[in-house]
């Protein structure tokens, strides 16, 4: 039995696809999906959205049911800054974050190696396992928020073995994440079980 979160995600994903938004999930997902069971309470998303794009973004968000909170400013305002938005299912209160995507170097090439999976039985766009693991840890050294370097543990501990090591350690050492990366290695993944 799927949960609503579960069902959420297809939706999302389903309508994404429906709607020709360039998308990948990132975040607590894409970790499930690498190894790591845990629970959630939003699904991240990271949304190719151009100012052109604005309008029709705009009509195609206007087809979800009445049971989404959106607010079409706050879209327009985060497509003009390059920034996110959410869209608040509210039967759920489930939160849905949209990272829209920058010019950022690392943020271009995550988006161009997204993968195409198959999760919940149906296909789905995902960050790849070395940008799930990179983008934790920039989100850790940031905020310093424990879930976001074990989260990252855990995706390099149980992906080790299928990782593009030249293509990790390359970005590891640009975006300055070295001492963190060398500390996944130390967590011990039965205490977060």
């Amino acid at each position: 039995m799927e949960t609503s979160q579960e069902k959420l995600l297809k939706q999302i994903s389903s309508f994404l696809e429906k709607s020709e938004i360039p998308y990948m999930i990132t975040g607590a997902w894409s970790v499930i999906y690498y190894g790591r069971p845990r629970a959630s309470h939003d699904i991240d998303f990271v949304v190719e959205i151009n100012q052109k794009d604005i309008k029709k973004t705009l009509n195609a968000v206007k087809n979800l049911s009445e049971d989404f909170l959106i607010q079409a400013d706050v879209i327009k305002e985060a497509v003009r800054n390059k920034d996110m938005f959410n869209i608040l299912h509210l039967p759920t209160t489930l939160k849905l974050d949209f990272w829209l995507l920058t010019e950022d170097l690392f943020d271009k090439s995550r988006f161009s190696r997204k993968r195409r999976v198959k999760i919940l039985d149906q296909f789905m766009e995902i960050s790849s396992p070395e940008d799930t693991i990179l983008q934790k840890l920039r989100w850790y050294k940031e905020a310093k928020i424990e879930k976001h370097l074990v989260d990252a543990a855990f995706v390099y501990q149980i992906q080790k073995k299928n990782l593009n090591m030249d293509y990790l350690k390359k970005w590891v050492e640009d975006l300055k994440l070295v001492d963190y990366f060398k500390g996944l290695k130390k967590i011990t993944l039965d205490d977060y079980i």
